[in-house]
């Protein structure tokens, strides 16, 4: 009996996956690695985040979802002024209740969610280069102690925040890698 006999087709559907595994393996690129925005020499994705000015927004969950971009674009080197682009959003919150509990008729659980809209603007060319809606929903327990729930929707609000500010990051990343 010959060595290649003994093998099954799992084997073999297990070695070829491996050879298109390692085949595959140099084609992708890390998204923030250290390597230029246009493919030669210039600014790398990370520096060229950092060009982005975030415009500021009225109210307690705008200023935060603000933050969280800033510290997002920037790693916390704070927000530029006078950065070749600006992100102007609009953000919206609403709150409601999916489950009821049929013996008291009180709402047991609460979603927040949360939409922003944004636009990525050159400032140099007075063009709006790209617009999207980030959204998020956070789901709560809903007790009947007062400042605990009013607690529970802040904390709710805040994680909504980094999640919008992490896809709006995503977005914005995806711009300057394919200018699109």
């Amino acid at each position: 009996m010959l060595w290649f006999e003994s093998i099954n087709s799992s084997h073999i559907r297990s070695m070829s996956i491996g050879v298109l595994a390692l085949s595959l393996a140099g084609c992708f690129q890390p998204m923030y690695a250290d390597r230029s925005v246009t493919g030669g020499t210039g600014t790398n994705l990370r520096d060229a985040m950092r060009d982005v000015e975030v415009v500021a927004i009225d109210g307690r969950i705008g200023q935060e979802v603000r933050n969280d971009i800033i510290f997002e674009l920037t790693g916390g080197a704070g927000n530029p002024s006078g950065a070749p682009y600006r992100l102007n959003m609009k953000v919206s919150t609403n709150a409601y209740s999916a489950i009821i509990d049929p013996s008291s008729g009180l709402p047991q659980t609460e979603t927040v969610a949360l939409d922003v809209s944004y636009s990525l603007k050159d400032f140099a060319n007075d063009r709006v280069v790209f617009t999207s809606i980030a959204t998020a929903r956070v789901s709560i327990d809903r007790t009947q102690q007062r400042y605990a729930r009013v607690r529970a929707v802040r904390d709710a609000e805040n994680r909504a925040a980094k999640i919008v500010a992490e896809q709006v990051r995503a977005r914005v990343a995806s711009f300057f890698l394919t200018k699109s």
